[in-house]
């Protein structure tokens, strides 16, 4: 009877395992609430390339990359979405003013339960997660990121496999 048990819970183990590896790409859809309290919803920058950046306002390197995702923001505003997760618990008032101070021209995601661990675990910041117009994770970068390594995923322009294809199809004429 044990052998029996221990077979059922390795197989589900298994089968939860391989699932998360096939879905592991695709971007979940989530909620969120920026500093200004407007809600967003993941799945409104379908079409673009998304830029997901943990970081925290006390930590150096993270500061130090701002301005290149800002530039990023600002030079691609029609291609691209930077996205803001801080990770450090500060208060929405204190990272609103930290954001202003700095002419953030993207959208700061306070501290959520719905942003720490949506798109995958976070070891330290900065992380950041690079989405395709498709939806799907196309990168994970620990540590900072400059401009040129943001710019080099946007102007790939990658077209998507013929998996993303039939996987993104609900018509079954795709």
């Amino acid at each position: 009877m044990k052998l029996f048990k221990r077979a059922i819970t390795l197989s589900v183990f298994l089968l939860a395992s391989m699932t998360s590896v096939v879905s592991a790409n695709q971007a979940p859809n989530f909620s969120f609430k920026d500093v200004d309290g407007q809600h967003h919803q993941f799945s409104e920058y379908r079409g673009k390339w998304v830029i997901v950046n943990y970081w925290a306002t006390y930590c150096g390197p993270c500061v130090a990359e701002l301005p290149a995702l800002n530039s990023v923001a600002k030079r691609f505003k029609d291609k691209v979405v930077v996205l803001g997760m801080e990770a450090g618990e500060t208060p929405a008032s204190e990272l609103k003013q930290f954001a202003e101070q700095r002419n953030l021209a993207y959208p700061i995601v306070p501290t959520q339960d719905s942003t720490m661990f949506a798109l995958g675990l976070i070891y330290g910041v900065p992380t950041t997660y690079i989405i395709n117009p498709q939806g799907r994770v196309v990168d994970t970068h620990m540590g900072a990121i400059s401009a040129a390594q943001l710019q080099n995923y946007i102007r790939s322009n990658k077209r998507p496999s013929v998996a993303d294809k039939n996987e993104n199809c609900l018509t079954g004429v795709c």
